[in-house]
């Protein structure tokens, strides 16, 4: 009599499960790499009036802290742009819930810095509302919140 060579089908289970595991930490690796190109720790935006500068210190943001913003607006010729009205709005990508609202003061002339607060770790998207005596504008960034 021969011996018969039957398929082990628990070691075949156990391959499949492997294989779809390293592909969903594939892409959750892919995923959270592409959100950390898309949110750089300064980013530089132009506007009719000038420039603005904007960071956030320590970056990336650390969810429930206070994380300090500071923006730099300088006009067309380079010179602080003062006397500005700043507020923010962090929104969590693809959520509905969750946003954090704040103003920001002017520190020094054209530097205007305050305090926001991701409310859980993610991509977010930082709207800035700028005021100037004449025009508003708004500008947007996406940063990064960690624990």
């Amino acid at each position: 009599m021969k011996a018969e060579h039957k398929p082990n089908y628990n070691l075949l289970k156990f391959t499949i499960i492997l294989l779809v595991i390293a592909i969903v930490v594939g892409i959750v690796f892919t995923w959270l790499r592409k959100g950390a190109e898309l949110s750089p720790p300064m980013t530089e935006h132009i506007f009719d009036k000038g420039e603005a500068k904007w960071s956030i210190d320590g970056y990336p943001a650390k969810v429930l802290h206070n994380n300090l913003f500071k923006i730099e607006l300088t006009d067309l010729s380079g010179a602080p742009l003062q006397g500005a009205e700043l507020s923010v709005k962090l929104e969590m990508m693809d959520m509905v819930c969750g946003d954090y609202e704040f103003k920001m003061t002017e520190a020094d002339p054209g530097t205007y810095t305050g305090e926001g607060v991701p409310l859980m770790a993610g991509t977010w998207k930082a709207t800035l509302t700028l005021k100037t005596v004449d025009q508003t504008y708004t500008i947007d960034r996406l940063l990064r919140a960690v624990h």
